[in-house]
């Protein structure tokens, strides 16, 4: 902590009190005003910053019904469409197109399972003073 708090900054972010002229919180790295935006590897820092703490936590559950929406069709077409491929087959175009097929049917699967999977269960909790102890 600062003996002297004239000037500080508090963080928007998690409200820790930062030097007067600091860029970036000293606690967790968030952007602390327009200063962090002048110097392009600040403005690196500051856009990581913010996708880190939107990946935080748990998809939210428009996000998770937008994605079944977008790839569950996706694993419907794909996969009827490798079935119908290999009942049919007639060349190697259809052979490269039920590869092809396949293939987007199993990252279907991946996406829509992982999505879903973060969504159910619970996010671990982390404990802010963890860093901070010194022994």
């Amino acid at each position: 902590m600062m003996p002297n708090n004239v000037g500080a900054i508090t963080c928007p972010s998690c409200q820790a009190v930062n030097r007067p002229f600091a860029a970036f919180c000293e606690k967790c790295r968030a952007p602390l005003g327009a200063s962090a935006t002048l110097d392009p590897m600040n403005v690196i820092q500051a856009e990581g910053h913010l996708f880190r703490r939107a990946l935080e936590g748990r998809p939210k559950l428009i996000v998770l019904l937008g994605v079944w929406v977008i790839f569950f069709p996706t694993l419907a077409v794909s996969a009827s469409s490798a079935v119908n491929l290999i009942t049919t087959h007639r060349g190697l175009q259809d052979f490269v197109f039920f590869w092809l097929s396949t293939g987007m049917a199993g990252l279907s699967i991946v996406i829509l399972y992982r999505i879903t999977r973060n969504y159910l269960t619970r996010p671990p909790t982390y404990s802010d003073h963890d860093e901070d102890v010194e022994e």
